[in-house]
């Protein structure tokens, strides 16, 4: 049970990072404010993996590899898409 809900936690902040990470980019190349965009990208993981450490220590390897796993699939993903709208 605790390795699924350290998958769940781990795929829902790779989700949550990857759309801070394209909000950002975005922010970035069209102007506009982006450092707390920018702030919270780069502190989500370390407070998602924080939690899973504190109360689910034996699935921190799955919240791991489920937000590494959703950050590097939905970036594919998102750049397949784009390039077949193009």
């Amino acid at each position: 049970m605790e390795i699924a809900i350290g998958l769940i936690i781990g795929v829902a902040a790779g989700a949550a990072q990857l759309a801070l990470l394209l909000l950002f980019a975005e922010r970035v190349t069209r102007g506009g404010r982006f450092a707390a965009i920018g702030f919270a990208q780069w502190i989500l993981p370390f407070a998602a993996l924080a939690a899973v450490a504190l109360f689910y220590r034996e699935a921190l390897l799955w919240a791991g590899t489920g937000a590494a796993a959703t950050l590097v699939l939905g970036a594919a993903l998102k750049t397949i898409f784009k390039g077949r709208r193009s």
